[in-house]
């Protein structure tokens, strides 16, 4: 393939919209960056790639978590 050409832009299935509205609908969502959390504060932080989010890590004091991208539950109030 040329190097000025793109590449083809991947569409969802039917099945997998499906799958991800019903996950949203219960406040399930995929989380495609890399979370950095504040244990402490409950904040968040998020990454496209790794060494970006150690390099941010290394100015940080305090208990933090790394997490790996894939899926996120966000709750409303009234699923707590």
């Amino acid at each position: 393939m040329p190097a000025n050409e793109e590449m083809p832009i991947k569409k969802k299935s039917k099945l997998r919209e499906e799958i991800e509205g019903l996950l949203k609908e219960k406040g399930i969502t995929l989380e495609k960056r890399i979370t950095v959390m504040s244990l402490d504060t409950g904040e968040a932080y998020y990454f496209n790639d790794y060494p970006e989010a150690l390099q941010f890590l290394k100015e940080k004091k305090g208990r933090w978590y790394l997490t790996t991208p894939g899926i996120r539950r966000n709750l409303s109030s009234d699923q707590i």
